[in-house]
C-alpha cells in the first residue's frame, strides 16, 4: 500500500473514532441535563442541603458555563455556607466560559481540516499555500479543544462534601482525632483512595482522609 492511502486510512479511523467519542462519550441517563440539575440544585438549597445543592449547581455549570442565574444561585448557596468563592486563573475562566461540547465538535473538526489538508498536498504542487493555511486552521482547531480538556482535567478529580463536618485524618481510619474539618459543601481534590477512603486536598493545601460516602464526584463516576 502506497503511503497516501496508509495515511488517508489513519486518518479516516481517528476522525470517525473521535467523532463518536465527542457526540457520545456515554449516553446520559434520562434527566440528567443543565436545567434538571439546576432545578435539583435549588431544591436542595431550599431543603438545607448546601453539599447536594452546589453538587448539581457545579454539575449542571459543566453543561451549561454560560447561565447567570446558575452562577449566582451556586454563589449564594456557597456564601450562605459561610464558604469562600473558589479562584480561577484567566485561563479558567475563559475556557470554562466556552461550550465544551462545542469545542470537542471544533477539535473534531480541526482533526479532519488538518488530516485531509495534509494527505491532499502529499505529491501535489498545486494549491500547496491554500492547504498548509488550511493544515494550520484544523492544528488551531484541534488545539482550541485540548486547551479546554486541560482545564476541565483538574474537575475530573474534584468533589463536593455532601455530609456535615466531615472529620480529616492523617490515615484512613476512624479511629484517629482528625487533624481538621470540612463544611459541608466545600470542594476537595481527590489525590487517592483505599478501602472506602479518600485522600483529599483542599484549596488551601491541607491533606487527609476522608469516609468516600461523605463525598460526591463532580463528574459523575459513569462518565469518567
Amino acid at each position: 500500500m502506497s503511503r497516501a492511502p496508509w495515511l488517508l486510512c489513519l486518518a479516516l479511523a481517528l476522525a470517525t473514532g473521535a467523532a463518536s467519542f465527542a457526540a457520545q462519550p456515554e449516553a446520559p441517563p434520562a434527566g440528567y441535563s443543565a436545567p434538571a440539575l439546576y432545578n435539583l440544585g435549588n431544591a436542595y438549597a431550599r431543603a438545607g442541603k448546601s453539599g447536594l445543592a452546589v453538587l448539581n449547581f457545579e454539575r449542571a455549570r459543566l453543561l451549561d458555563p454560560n447561565d447567570p442565574d446558575l452562577e449566582a444561585n451556586l454563589r449564594h448557596v456557597r456564601e450562605t455556607a459561610g464558604l469562600p468563592q473558589p479562584s480561577r486563573s484567566a485561563f479558567d475562566r475563559i475556557a470554562g466560559s466556552l461550550n465544551p461540547h462545542l469545542l470537542a465538535w471544533l477539535g473534531v473538526l480541526g482533526l479532519l481540516i488538518a488530516g485531509f489538508s495534509t494527505l491532499a498536498r502529499v505529491g501535489r504542487k498545486s494549491h500547496r499555500g491554500k492547504l498548509l493555511a488550511a493544515t494550520f486552521l484544523g492544528i488551531a482547531l484541534l488545539g482550541v479543544s485540548l486547551a479546554n480538556a486541560v482545564a476541565l482535567w483538574p474537575v475530573m478529580h474534584q468533589a463536593v462534601v455532601i455530609t456535615a463536618s466531615t472529620p480529616v485524618r492523617v490515615s484512613p481510619v476512624t479511629t484517629e482525632e482528625p487533624l481538621f474539618v470540612l463544611p459541608e459543601a466545600a470542594i476537595v481534590a481527590m489525590r487517592g483512595e483505599h478501602e472506602g477512603f479518600i485522600l483529599v486536598q483542599t484549596q488551601a493545601g491541607r491533606s487527609g482522609w476522608v469516609p468516600a460516602a461523605n463525598l460526591a464526584r463532580i463528574v459523575p463516576p459513569r462518565f469518567m
